[in-house]
Protein backbone atom coordinates (compact mmCIF):
# COMPACT_ATOMS: atom_id res chain seq x y z
CA UNK A 1 0.00 0.00 0.00
CA UNK A 2 1.36 3.41 -0.70
CA UNK A 3 1.68 6.12 1.77
CA UNK A 4 1.60 9.29 1.92
CA UNK A 5 5.53 9.53 1.94
CA UNK A 6 6.39 6.80 -0.74
CA UNK A 7 7.51 8.38 -4.22
CA UNK A 8 7.56 6.32 -7.80
CA UNK A 9 11.24 6.82 -9.31
CA UNK A 10 10.02 9.52 -11.31
CA UNK A 11 8.76 11.37 -8.91
CA UNK A 12 11.83 11.24 -6.58
CA UNK A 13 13.90 12.08 -9.51
CA UNK A 14 12.08 14.82 -10.02
CA UNK A 15 12.49 16.63 -7.00
CA UNK A 16 15.99 16.21 -7.25
CA UNK A 17 15.76 17.85 -10.90
CA UNK A 18 13.57 20.86 -9.59
CA UNK A 19 15.44 21.54 -7.01
CA UNK A 20 18.45 21.96 -9.07
CA UNK A 21 16.76 23.85 -12.21
CA UNK A 22 17.14 26.96 -12.05
CA UNK A 23 18.13 30.61 -13.59
CA UNK A 24 21.62 29.72 -13.77
CA UNK A 25 20.44 27.02 -16.70
CA UNK A 26 19.90 30.39 -19.11
CA UNK A 27 23.54 31.82 -18.13
CA UNK A 28 25.44 29.00 -19.40
CA UNK A 29 25.33 29.30 -23.34
CA UNK A 30 26.78 33.33 -22.71
CA UNK A 31 30.03 31.79 -20.72
CA UNK A 32 30.03 28.51 -23.25
CA UNK A 33 30.51 30.92 -26.58
CA UNK A 34 33.53 32.01 -24.65
CA UNK A 35 34.70 28.33 -24.49
CA UNK A 36 33.62 26.88 -27.85
CA UNK A 37 31.03 24.06 -27.85
CA UNK A 38 32.81 21.42 -27.83
CA UNK A 39 34.79 22.45 -25.19
CA UNK A 40 31.63 23.50 -23.30
CA UNK A 41 30.36 20.14 -23.89
CA UNK A 42 33.12 18.49 -22.07
CA UNK A 43 32.89 21.08 -19.27
CA UNK A 44 29.20 20.04 -19.14
CA UNK A 45 29.84 16.66 -18.95
CA UNK A 46 32.45 16.48 -16.47
CA UNK A 47 30.16 18.83 -14.16
CA UNK A 48 27.70 16.05 -14.48
CA UNK A 49 30.07 13.19 -13.23
CA UNK A 50 31.41 14.89 -10.39
CA UNK A 51 28.32 16.19 -8.60
CA UNK A 52 26.96 12.73 -9.48
CA UNK A 53 29.37 11.02 -7.14
CA UNK A 54 28.46 13.85 -4.67
CA UNK A 55 24.90 13.41 -4.94
CA UNK A 56 25.54 9.47 -4.75
CA UNK A 57 27.68 10.13 -1.30
CA UNK A 58 24.60 11.82 0.66
CA UNK A 59 21.82 9.44 -1.24
CA UNK A 60 24.36 6.71 0.38
CA UNK A 61 24.08 8.26 3.66
CA UNK A 62 20.37 9.30 3.30
CA UNK A 63 19.33 5.70 2.47
CA UNK A 64 20.95 4.62 6.02
CA UNK A 65 19.73 7.31 8.03
CA UNK A 66 16.11 6.72 7.14
CA UNK A 67 15.94 9.94 4.88
CA UNK A 68 17.23 12.41 7.38
CA UNK A 69 18.67 16.04 6.27
CA UNK A 70 21.91 16.65 5.51
CA UNK A 71 22.70 18.78 8.89
CA UNK A 72 21.79 15.75 11.34
CA UNK A 73 23.85 13.06 8.96
CA UNK A 74 26.77 15.69 10.00
CA UNK A 75 25.75 16.09 13.43
CA UNK A 76 25.42 12.03 13.99
CA UNK A 77 29.09 11.56 12.26
CA UNK A 78 31.03 14.38 11.57
CA UNK A 79 30.12 17.40 14.37
CA UNK A 80 31.69 15.39 17.02
CA UNK A 81 33.38 16.37 20.52
CA UNK A 82 33.20 19.66 22.31
CA UNK A 83 32.21 21.74 19.85
CA UNK A 84 30.02 19.12 17.80
CA UNK A 85 27.13 20.91 19.43
CA UNK A 86 27.52 24.50 18.52
CA UNK A 87 29.14 23.83 15.07
CA UNK A 88 25.76 22.20 14.22
CA UNK A 89 23.50 24.73 15.82
CA UNK A 90 26.07 27.61 14.04
CA UNK A 91 25.35 25.46 10.80
CA UNK A 92 21.30 25.30 11.73
CA UNK A 93 21.66 28.99 11.64
CA UNK A 94 23.73 29.68 8.40
CA UNK A 95 21.38 27.20 6.34
CA UNK A 96 18.19 28.75 7.84
CA UNK A 97 18.86 31.88 6.74
CA UNK A 98 20.65 31.48 3.70
CA UNK A 99 17.67 29.31 2.44
CA UNK A 100 15.21 31.97 3.94
CA UNK A 101 16.63 34.75 1.32
CA UNK A 102 17.31 31.74 -1.23
CA UNK A 103 13.25 31.56 -1.04
CA UNK A 104 12.50 35.30 -1.04
CA UNK A 105 14.37 35.78 -3.98
CA UNK A 106 12.47 33.40 -5.89
CA UNK A 107 9.21 35.02 -4.44
CA UNK A 108 10.56 38.55 -5.87
CA UNK A 109 11.61 36.84 -9.41
CA UNK A 110 8.92 34.91 -10.23
CA UNK A 111 6.57 37.89 -9.28
CA UNK A 112 8.20 39.85 -11.76
CA UNK A 113 7.63 37.32 -14.16
CA UNK A 114 3.95 37.24 -13.36
CA UNK A 115 4.03 41.05 -13.61
CA UNK A 116 5.36 41.19 -16.91
CA UNK A 117 2.98 38.84 -18.07
CA UNK A 118 -0.24 39.54 -16.66
CA UNK A 119 0.28 43.09 -15.70
CA UNK A 120 -0.97 42.60 -12.31
CA UNK A 121 0.40 44.48 -9.38
CA UNK A 122 3.68 43.56 -8.06
CA UNK A 123 2.96 42.66 -4.36
CA UNK A 124 -0.08 40.68 -5.99
CA UNK A 125 2.08 38.39 -8.12
CA UNK A 126 3.92 38.10 -5.33
CA UNK A 127 1.26 36.82 -2.82
CA UNK A 128 -0.24 34.75 -5.63
CA UNK A 129 3.31 32.99 -6.37
CA UNK A 130 3.53 32.19 -2.45
CA UNK A 131 0.52 30.74 -2.38
CA UNK A 132 0.98 28.35 -5.17
CA UNK A 133 4.69 27.43 -4.28
CA UNK A 134 3.83 27.09 -0.57
CA UNK A 135 0.13 25.75 -0.72
CA UNK A 136 1.82 22.58 -2.25
CA UNK A 137 4.60 21.62 0.12
CA UNK A 138 1.95 22.17 2.95
CA UNK A 139 0.40 19.36 1.35
CA UNK A 140 3.45 16.56 1.99
CA UNK A 141 6.04 14.48 0.34
CA UNK A 142 4.19 13.01 -1.88
CA UNK A 143 2.39 15.99 -3.47
CA UNK A 144 5.71 17.48 -3.72
CA UNK A 145 7.19 14.60 -5.89
CA UNK A 146 3.57 14.49 -7.97
CA UNK A 147 3.88 18.65 -8.68
CA UNK A 148 7.41 18.34 -9.65
CA UNK A 149 6.85 15.58 -12.24
CA UNK A 150 4.37 17.52 -13.52
CA UNK A 151 6.60 20.96 -13.76
CA UNK A 152 9.63 19.03 -15.13
CA UNK A 153 7.02 17.69 -18.06
CA UNK A 154 5.73 21.29 -18.68
CA UNK A 155 9.46 22.45 -19.02
CA UNK A 156 10.52 19.57 -21.23
CA UNK A 157 7.17 20.36 -23.59
CA UNK A 158 8.18 24.31 -23.57
CA UNK A 159 11.79 22.92 -24.35
CA UNK A 160 10.35 20.83 -27.13
CA UNK A 161 8.56 24.18 -29.14
CA UNK A 162 11.61 26.75 -28.88
CA UNK A 163 13.54 23.36 -30.31
CA UNK A 164 11.29 22.76 -33.41
CA UNK A 165 10.73 26.78 -33.97
CA UNK A 166 14.76 26.93 -33.59
CA UNK A 167 15.40 24.63 -36.60
CA UNK A 168 12.49 26.67 -38.53
CA UNK A 169 14.18 29.57 -38.16
CA UNK A 170 17.72 27.92 -39.35
CA UNK A 171 20.31 26.70 -37.33
CA UNK A 172 24.25 28.31 -38.06
CA UNK A 173 27.48 27.09 -37.03
CA UNK A 174 28.72 27.69 -33.91
CA UNK A 175 30.84 30.04 -33.08
CA UNK A 176 34.78 29.45 -32.74
CA UNK A 177 36.37 28.40 -29.35
CA UNK A 178 38.76 31.03 -27.77
CA UNK A 179 38.32 31.08 -24.77
CA UNK A 180 41.34 30.61 -22.03
CA UNK A 181 41.40 29.43 -18.25
CA UNK A 182 39.70 32.08 -17.15
CA UNK A 183 36.48 31.51 -19.08
CA UNK A 184 36.48 27.36 -18.49
CA UNK A 185 36.73 28.20 -14.68
CA UNK A 186 33.77 30.10 -15.11
CA UNK A 187 32.07 27.72 -16.99
CA UNK A 188 33.00 25.10 -14.35
CA UNK A 189 31.40 26.77 -11.81
CA UNK A 190 28.43 27.93 -13.66
CA UNK A 191 27.39 24.30 -14.82
CA UNK A 192 28.28 22.95 -11.13
CA UNK A 193 26.22 25.15 -9.68
CA UNK A 194 23.42 24.23 -12.15
CA UNK A 195 23.27 20.89 -10.65
CA UNK A 196 23.80 21.42 -6.71
CA UNK A 197 20.99 19.79 -5.29
CA UNK A 198 22.18 18.55 -2.06
CA UNK A 199 19.00 19.08 0.26
CA UNK A 200 16.49 17.12 -2.01
CA UNK A 201 18.25 14.28 -2.20
CA UNK A 202 17.59 13.36 0.81
CA UNK A 203 13.61 13.77 0.57
CA UNK A 204 13.86 11.32 -2.48
CA UNK A 205 15.05 8.61 -0.37
CA UNK A 206 12.78 9.09 2.31
CA UNK A 207 10.21 8.72 -0.49
CA UNK A 208 11.76 5.85 -1.80
CA UNK A 209 12.61 3.82 1.78
CA UNK A 210 10.36 1.17 0.09
CA UNK A 211 13.01 0.24 -2.65
CA UNK A 212 16.16 1.75 -1.53
CA UNK A 213 17.50 0.24 -4.28
CA UNK A 214 15.75 3.10 -6.67
CA UNK A 215 17.68 6.05 -4.51
CA UNK A 216 20.61 6.11 -6.48
CA UNK A 217 18.98 5.82 -9.95
CA UNK A 218 16.88 8.51 -8.61
CA UNK A 219 19.78 11.22 -8.25
CA UNK A 220 21.25 9.74 -11.46
CA UNK A 221 17.83 10.60 -13.49
CA UNK A 222 17.13 14.01 -11.84
CA UNK A 223 20.51 15.80 -12.09
CA UNK A 224 20.46 13.96 -15.78
CA UNK A 225 17.26 15.89 -16.63
CA UNK A 226 19.08 18.94 -15.89
CA UNK A 227 21.93 18.08 -17.55
CA UNK A 228 19.49 17.27 -20.62
CA UNK A 229 18.12 20.90 -20.41
CA UNK A 230 21.56 22.54 -20.02
CA UNK A 231 22.84 20.50 -23.32
CA UNK A 232 19.22 21.69 -24.69
CA UNK A 233 19.21 25.50 -23.94
CA UNK A 234 23.41 25.55 -24.77
CA UNK A 235 23.28 24.05 -28.45
CA UNK A 236 20.48 25.88 -29.33
CA UNK A 237 20.90 28.93 -28.61
CA UNK A 238 24.49 29.23 -29.94
CA UNK A 239 23.39 27.57 -33.03
CA UNK A 240 20.54 29.62 -33.22
CA UNK A 241 21.16 33.30 -32.30
CA UNK A 242 23.02 36.17 -33.77
CA UNK A 243 24.73 37.38 -30.72
CA UNK A 244 24.55 35.22 -27.02
CA UNK A 245 23.36 36.91 -24.63
CA UNK A 246 23.84 36.89 -20.97
CA UNK A 247 20.52 35.68 -20.14
CA UNK A 248 19.97 33.18 -22.88
CA UNK A 249 16.44 33.03 -24.25
CA UNK A 250 16.69 36.79 -24.86
CA UNK A 251 18.93 36.36 -27.81
CA UNK A 252 17.75 33.06 -29.00
CA UNK A 253 14.14 35.05 -28.34
CA UNK A 254 15.30 37.40 -31.26
CA UNK A 255 16.33 34.82 -33.46
CA UNK A 256 12.91 32.86 -33.69
CA UNK A 257 10.18 35.59 -32.18
CA UNK A 258 9.11 37.62 -29.14
CA UNK A 259 6.99 34.89 -28.63
CA UNK A 260 9.78 33.06 -27.78
CA UNK A 261 10.53 35.45 -24.79
CA UNK A 262 7.21 34.66 -23.42
CA UNK A 263 7.94 30.90 -22.97
CA UNK A 264 11.35 31.62 -21.76
CA UNK A 265 9.98 33.53 -19.31
CA UNK A 266 7.36 30.52 -18.58
CA UNK A 267 10.08 28.23 -18.34
CA UNK A 268 12.32 30.42 -15.58
CA UNK A 269 8.90 30.95 -13.73
CA UNK A 270 8.70 26.86 -13.73
CA UNK A 271 12.14 26.68 -12.47
CA UNK A 272 12.13 29.41 -9.88
CA UNK A 273 8.39 27.40 -8.73
CA UNK A 274 10.19 24.10 -8.42
CA UNK A 275 13.31 24.79 -7.18
CA UNK A 276 11.06 26.58 -4.02
CA UNK A 277 9.18 23.64 -3.79
CA UNK A 278 12.46 21.43 -2.80
CA UNK A 279 14.20 23.95 -0.89
CA UNK A 280 10.97 25.13 0.85
CA UNK A 281 10.14 21.18 2.11
CA UNK A 282 13.66 20.84 2.93
CA UNK A 283 13.95 23.89 5.38
CA UNK A 284 10.52 22.20 7.01
CA UNK A 285 12.39 18.86 7.13
CA UNK A 286 15.51 20.86 8.69
CA UNK A 287 13.40 22.54 10.88
CA UNK A 288 11.37 19.51 12.31
CA UNK A 289 14.42 17.58 13.01
CA UNK A 290 16.06 19.96 14.78
CA UNK A 291 13.49 21.94 16.37
CA UNK A 292 11.11 18.81 16.62
CA UNK A 293 8.37 20.84 15.65
CA UNK A 294 4.98 19.73 13.88
CA UNK A 295 4.67 19.91 9.89
CA UNK A 296 2.36 22.66 9.88
CA UNK A 297 4.64 24.80 12.50
CA UNK A 298 8.07 23.70 10.38
CA UNK A 299 5.78 24.54 6.84
CA UNK A 300 4.63 28.33 8.10
CA UNK A 301 8.40 29.18 9.67
CA UNK A 302 9.80 28.01 6.23
CA UNK A 303 7.75 29.82 3.94
CA UNK A 304 6.27 33.19 5.47
CA UNK A 305 9.33 34.77 6.34
CA UNK A 306 10.10 34.55 2.89
CA UNK A 307 7.24 36.40 1.67
CA UNK A 308 7.47 38.93 4.38
CA UNK A 309 11.43 39.94 3.36
CA UNK A 310 10.16 40.22 0.22
CA UNK A 311 6.79 42.67 0.53
CA UNK A 312 8.96 44.98 3.31
CA UNK A 313 11.33 45.92 0.08
CA UNK A 314 14.65 44.13 1.96
CA UNK A 315 16.31 43.61 -1.44
CA UNK A 316 20.02 44.53 -0.31
CA UNK A 317 19.54 41.54 2.76
CA UNK A 318 18.42 38.96 0.33
CA UNK A 319 21.06 40.03 -2.05
CA UNK A 320 23.56 39.60 0.32
CA UNK A 321 22.06 35.87 2.02
CA UNK A 322 22.17 34.64 -1.53
CA UNK A 323 25.80 35.45 -1.65
CA UNK A 324 26.13 33.39 1.46
CA UNK A 325 23.79 30.88 0.27
CA UNK A 326 25.94 30.03 -2.44
CA UNK A 327 29.26 30.11 0.14
CA UNK A 328 26.73 27.78 2.36
CA UNK A 329 26.53 25.35 -1.18
CA UNK A 330 30.11 25.35 -1.50
CA UNK A 331 31.13 24.63 2.30
CA UNK A 332 28.29 21.53 2.55
CA UNK A 333 29.65 20.05 -0.80
CA UNK A 334 33.82 20.05 1.07
CA UNK A 335 32.02 18.61 4.23
CA UNK A 336 30.08 15.82 2.74
CA UNK A 337 33.58 13.82 1.70
CA UNK A 338 34.08 13.73 5.31
CA UNK A 339 31.05 12.92 7.11
CA UNK A 340 31.05 10.40 4.16
CA UNK A 341 34.14 9.07 5.09
CA UNK A 342 33.26 8.56 9.09
CA UNK A 343 29.83 7.19 8.12
CA UNK A 344 31.64 4.41 5.99
CA UNK A 345 33.96 3.89 8.90
CA UNK A 346 30.65 3.45 11.46
CA UNK A 347 28.24 1.90 9.31
CA UNK A 348 28.56 -2.16 7.77
CA UNK A 349 28.52 -2.69 4.03
CA UNK A 350 25.45 -4.56 3.08
CA UNK A 351 23.00 -2.74 5.64
CA UNK A 352 21.95 -0.32 3.33
CA UNK A 353 22.12 0.81 -0.18
CA UNK A 354 25.55 1.52 -1.38
CA UNK A 355 27.41 3.46 -4.47
CA UNK A 356 29.73 0.69 -3.98
CA UNK A 357 33.50 1.38 -5.25
CA UNK A 358 32.32 4.78 -6.93
CA UNK A 359 32.57 6.19 -2.97
CA UNK A 360 36.38 5.02 -2.87
CA UNK A 361 38.74 7.37 -2.07
CA UNK A 362 40.08 8.60 -5.17
CA UNK A 363 36.59 9.15 -6.36
CA UNK A 364 36.34 11.84 -2.90
CA UNK A 365 39.03 13.22 -3.99
CA UNK A 366 38.15 13.83 -7.46
CA UNK A 367 35.27 15.42 -5.56
CA UNK A 368 36.83 17.90 -3.32
CA UNK A 369 39.04 19.25 -6.10
CA UNK A 370 35.62 20.04 -8.34
CA UNK A 371 33.97 21.71 -5.51
CA UNK A 372 37.40 23.71 -4.86
CA UNK A 373 37.12 24.38 -8.47
CA UNK A 374 33.24 25.18 -8.47
CA UNK A 375 34.07 27.96 -5.61
CA UNK A 376 37.40 29.42 -8.06
CA UNK A 377 35.08 29.54 -10.49
CA UNK A 378 32.10 31.98 -8.64
CA UNK A 379 35.02 34.32 -8.38
CA UNK A 380 35.35 34.71 -11.88
CA UNK A 381 34.18 37.58 -13.84
CA UNK A 382 33.72 37.31 -17.88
Amino acid sequence: MKTSKQLTLFEAAGIVAGYGIGGGVMAVPFLAARTGIFPAIGIILVCYAASALLHLMIAEMSSASEGKQILEIMTNYLFRGRLGGVLTWVFFALILFAFLASLGAYIAGAGEILTELTGLHPLLCQLLFYLIAAGIVAFGLKVLGVSEKIAIIMIALVFAVLAVASFKAGLHPFPPAGGGFTETLALFGMVMFCFAAFFSVPQAAEGLAWNRKLTGRAVLLGIGINLVFILVVTLLTLSVSEEVTRVAIIGWASAIGAWAGILGSVIVFLAMLTSYWSISYALATILKERLKWKHLVCWLAATVPTLLFVMSGMTDFLGFMRLAGGAIAIIVALLVVPTFRKFRAAVLPGEHWSMGPWGATAFQVIVIIAYILMAAGSFVEI
